[in-house]
């Protein structure tokens, strides 16, 4: 009787031990899948930042006197404009490499008639390539 017994509770906490292992491999599983995703979106995002190469240049207060440079290599897509605290949403302009656009002709395009003087500490805010650039 004394065998029996011995062999019928190591069956069971061996069922135990692997009734518990599913679960807990599906747990730490999907946990490390999500992590993975997780890295690799903000990898995907700073690559992103990096790769959007851009920058004002003022030439006068006005905004046809303020351009975007893309200084980098490949194109921006700016999607809001955000001058003293007023969000201009636009229709996904694209800025070419080495091209050089104004404010005021983004800001037309998207159905914008504004031409407002920017003094030189104010700051504008560009969400291009879903990144958000602060210029001061």
């Amino acid at each position: 009787m004394k065998a029996i017994s011995s062999i019928f509770s190591s069956l069971i906490v061996t069922l135990i031990t692997i009734s518990l292992a599913v679960p807990l491999f599906v747990y730490f599983s999907n946990l490390y899948n999500n992590t993975q995703s997780q890295v690799s979106s903000s990898y995907n995002a700073l690559q992103n930042a990096i790769d959007t190469q851009i920058t004002l240049i003022r030439v006068s207060n006005n905004l046809s006197g303020i351009f975007v440079y893309n200084y980098g290599q490949y194109n921006i897509t700016i999607s809001k404009i955000i001058i003293y605290n007023v969000t201009y949403n636009i229709n996904n302009f694209v800025v070419k490499p080495l091209q050089i656009v104004s404010i005021y002709n983004i800001l037309n395009a998207s159905g914008y008639h504004v031409n407002i003087v920017v003094s030189k500490d104010s700051t504008i805010v560009l969400l291009a390539n879903g990144n958000y650039f602060y210029f001061t």
